[in-house]
């Protein structure tokens, strides 16, 4: 289906994340649009249909957008194109478990909506919804994330109040990792919280 959200005019295929059902993506896309981002290299890992990514271009950053999901990266491409034309330049979205498939880079920006049960993953399905019975996205996320960020850049994550968030603050403490609770908003039935990730 093609919807649009934010502006942006979006197709969505199904397994893909939509931005429009779920409240996470538009509040992550109001706090990202506060965001300086000129000239900045921006990673969003997860990028579903593009839709924080297409904001991170529109405000001037250099943007890398990653996805698991090889659907979800075909729509961000398409979604570049219907919102910015064929000759997209600092523009790079990659099919990638995490940092996988992403060359080597320290990037000033990195914007995280994850997947965030702990289930496992048994279906294409699944993939923007469960993080593995005993946090496996997680562990490998931050595992590698020391490898691609530099000591004045930023890490913001969005997570949910139905989501185990200590566990996941305590595989971060695991990992030399911190969470700094930058804003928090009750949207309906949910609340939604946006966390800076520190290193300590």
């Amino acid at each position: 289906r093609i919807d649009t959200v934010r502006g942006f005019e979006l197709l969505i295929r199904p397994t893909v994340f939509h931005p429009k059902f779920f409240f996470s993506s538009t509040y992550l896309f109001d706090f990202v649009s506060t965001l300086n981002l000129s000239n900045k290299r921006f990673l969003e890992i997860g990028c579903g249909s593009g839709l924080i990514s297409l904001l991170a271009y529109q405000k001037k950053a250099i943007v890398t957008a990653c996805d698991i999901n090889t659907i979800a990266v075909d729509c961000t491409k398409l979604n570049f194109g219907k919102n910015f034309g064929k000759d997209i330049t600092s523009v790079s979205v990659l099919k990638s478990d995490l940092f996988d498939s992403i060359p080597d880079s320290k990037f000033d920006t990195v914007v995280i909506n994850p997947p965030y049960f702990f289930e496992d993953v048994k279906t294409n399905d699944q993939l923007a919804w469960n993080c593995g019975k005993n946090g496996e996205y997680f562990v490998k996320l931050f595992t590698g994330l020391q490898n691609f960020i530099h000591a004045e850049n930023d890490v913001y994550m969005i997570l949910a109040d139905n989501c185990e968030i200590d566990k996941i603050k305590n595989i971060a403490k695991s990992h030399q990792f911190a969470f700094e609770l930058i804003v928090h908003k009750k949207i309906k039935w949910e609340t939604h919280f946006i966390f800076k990730i520190n290193a300590i």
